[in-house]
């Protein structure tokens, strides 16, 4: 077993500085305690329990034989504090504080560990975790102390659960007032300058708590209406500051008790319910807010996510339009160039060859074999698209002999004044209108169909209306908003040119198909 695990400066510094708080938070408690009417809060069991959940699982012996080492220091007889009701020096009394406490705290702290990490007040789960663990620990150890001198003085049970419920009830009111406070100082050594309202609203709290003090002195008690108006600044630092407010708030709480504690002769129940309730609904709302920011950036990150992915995918899919344009632009180059070629010359070997009887058949068949793979091409690249206007270039093309051989009524018609358009524009262009074309075809049933195209003063506007079954207006919406391949097609070349595309209803029947080109005057 290697003891420097355990055993190091760091953890033995640890250990001087948590026995050194703990026994000074004691001291400040135990001094309080004896002012008639003071409430009850057992600040060491928040430093205990803080120090446990914070600091490193190895550091825990040096904690414990720190804490012990100066307990015996102080209260042995002829200590510092001589007091045998803190050192009866029975059996019982050590293997109460040497065996059993530790026992308990290192076992309860470990398996809270195991499920929950600091700041443990961070959401709204592992704040009521925090607390039910809080007041668990509370009863454990107050259970293993005074059940102790329950059976060295043979207490009686309705006696014993009466001391108890007192013992655990001032452990939890210390847990409830320094924990928070501990874990975010733990958690936050530094201090913003953008908790600036937070130190001024501190500062204030405790300048109210002195005029109310000063205000006793010169009999004019406010204490009652001071500790119900500190309501209200614990809330705000809660809510403006989350976790880091609540631990402030819970702290300011538990002085404001103390302070109007020692200025009333109330019972000090009534201001440990005070604490507790107050300091529950401080952290309750520090988490929740603190949870919703994180949800909210989370939330953030995940949106930015997405839309990454969309631009990716938007990004992709115009990136395969463009490959697919040129991909049919090399294969209509290649057919027309190479096989183009060879069937002419094959047509010219033919024509010359007399000898043949059945020339005038081949011939044909290689017309027709020309005509076939003029009509590829057409389809693979228009012809006259890098030459000829876009309104000629749909005119002459595919588009209107489709149209014809489906034996549909069509329209087309150019107002304005036509504009030049680069091939790159002519092609995204004649695609759109195609495929609007084709849908309606294989669709929608069309019996008549128009193709408009609108020059205006800075856009040109190409439409592709039916007197199909049309399109509901709800899938219209979704068309745009989820398209199809073919719709995802023409928007993304929509996109490519700068132009808007958009799917609807042609009332009182059929579908419309628009794209709007902008283009300087």
């Amino acid at each position: 077993m290697n003891l420097t695990r355990y055993f190091n400066v760091t953890y033995l510094l640890m250990g001087l500085g948590y026995t050194a708080l703990f026994h000074g938070v004691w001291l400040f408690s135990t001094q309080f305690e004896i002012i008639s009417g003071t409430v009850s809060w057992y600040l060491p069991a928040g430093v205990r329990l803080a120090a446990f959940l914070l600091l490193p699982i190895y550091s825990w012996p040096l904690l414990l034989i720190a804490e012990k080492s100066t307990h015996f220091i102080l209260f042995h007889p002829g200590g510092i504090l001589d007091n045998t009701a803190f050192l009866s020096g029975t059996i019982g009394w050590y293997l109460v504080h040497l065996v059993l406490s530790p026992a308990v705290i290192c076992t309860c702290v470990y398996l809270f560990r195991r499920r929950f990490s600091a700041p443990y007040i961070d959401n709204v789960s592992s704040t009521l975790a925090t607390l039910a663990f809080g007041v668990l620990i509370s009863v454990a150890l107050g259970a293993v102390f005074l059940g102790r001198r329950a059976i060295e003085l043979q207490t009686g049970i309705e006696v014993f659960l009466s001391i108890l419920f007192d013992f655990s009830l001032g452990d939890f009111v210390g847990i409830v007032v320094l924990c928070p406070f501990l874990f975010a100082l733990y958690k936050r050594p530094s201090i913003p300058k953008s908790h600036l309202v937070l130190y001024l609203t501190t500062i204030a709290w405790l300048v109210l708590l002195m005029l109310s003090s000063y205000a006793y002195f010169q009999q004019i008690n406010i204490s009652y209406q001071v500790k119900y108006l500190a309501v209200f600044p614990a809330l705000f630092l809660s809510y403006r500051y989350a976790i880091v407010g609540s631990a402030f708030s819970c702290l300011l709480i538990g002085i404001t008790a103390f302070v109007v504690a020692s200025q009333s002769a109330l019972p000090p129940i009534e201001h440990q319910f005070y604490i507790l309730a107050s300091c529950t609904s401080c952290l309750i709302l520090g988490a929740s807010i603190n949870q919703s920011t994180l949800l909210n950036m989370k939330l953030a990150k995940k949106n930015e996510d997405l839309e990454v992915s969309v631009q990716s995918a938007q990004a992709l899919a115009s990136q395969l339009v463009v490959v697919q344009e040129d991909e049919r632009k090399r294969l209509s180059r290649d057919l027309h160039d190479d096989f183009g070629h060879r069937i002419v010359d094959l047509k010219l070997q033919l024509s010359l060859d007399s000898r043949e009887s059945d020339n005038d058949m081949m011939l044909n068949k290689i017309d027709a074999l020309y005509h076939a793979m003029k009509k590829s091409l057409g389809g693979l690249r228009p012809s006259g698209i890098d030459t000829l206007p876009i309104e000629s270039v749909i005119q002459r093309s595919e588009i209107i002999t489709t149209l014809k051989r489906a034996n549909i009524n069509y329209s087309f018609n150019v107002s304005g004044t036509p504009v030049p358009f680069d091939s790159d524009q002519k092609i995204h262009i004649y695609r759109i209108v195609q495929e609007a074309v084709t849908n309606s075809i294989k669709y929608a049933n069309a019996t008549s169909l128009s193709i408009d195209i609108n020059y205006a003063q800075h856009s040109a506007v190409f439409i592709v209306t039916d007197d199909g079954g049309g399109i509901p207006e709800h899938i219209a919406q979704l068309a745009n908003a989820e398209p199809t391949l073919g719709l995802l097609s023409m928007r993304e070349r929509a996109k490519l040119i700068n132009g808007e595309f958009d799917i609807s209803q042609n009332k009182p029947t059929g579908t419309r198909v628009c794209l709007t080109l902008p283009y300087s005057a």
